[in-house]
């Protein structure tokens, strides 16, 4: 007897549940929060970012941080710069320690070559975290190293280890 799943339910029970964070204007030398952690720890499984406004032709580097209740900052991955990001450019957590965050539709390398996104269509994905991060009550930020515009959309994964923890 074959079982069906819909979409939704089958990723849910992948990924855990999602949370959505609205297109919200980037932070201007500052972290933004985009997400808070309350009630215990939870396990994140993806944390992506979609462009909704361009980001500006200003050099800035983006980067995730987790900021713990009561203690201090820590980077979730390397700075990385970002100019000019059209709309669609997809961000994305990869591992959670020091490594860049993905803008993969700004570029992109075919047999070693360099292309814009633009010259190579169907390039927009973004890859999901190789391994679940668990974080306890606090907040997920978006830092940036200097002020420009643009407007970026936010959906976490994430599945709670503690009773009544949550992720909003």
């Amino acid at each position: 007897m074959s079982v069906l799943n819909p979409n939704k339910a089958f990723l849910q029970s992948i990924f855990g549940q999602p949370a959505y964070k609205a297109a919200t204007t980037i932070p201007q030398t500052a972290t933004g929060t985009i997400f808070t952690v309350t009630g215990g720890k939870v396990a994140i499984t993806s944390l992506t970012g979609e462009v909704t406004t361009v980001i500006g032709a200003v050099a800035v580097n983006f980067n995730l941080v987790y900021t713990p209740a009561g203690g201090s900052a820590a980077d979730l991955c390397a700075a990385t710069a970002c100019i000019s990001d059209a709309v669609g450019t997809l961000y994305s957590l990869v591992s959670g320690v020091a490594t860049d965050l993905l803008s993969i539709q700004s570029y992109t390398v075919a047999a070693t070559v360099p292309f814009l996104a633009t010259e190579i269509p169907s390039v927009t994905y973004a890859p999901m975290l190789r391994q679940p991060i668990v974080v306890r009550a606090g907040a997920v930020g978006f830092k940036t190293s200097a002020s420009t515009t643009g407007a970026v959309k936010w959906v976490c994964t994430w599945v709670p280890l503690d009773d009544g923890a949550a992720l909003a």
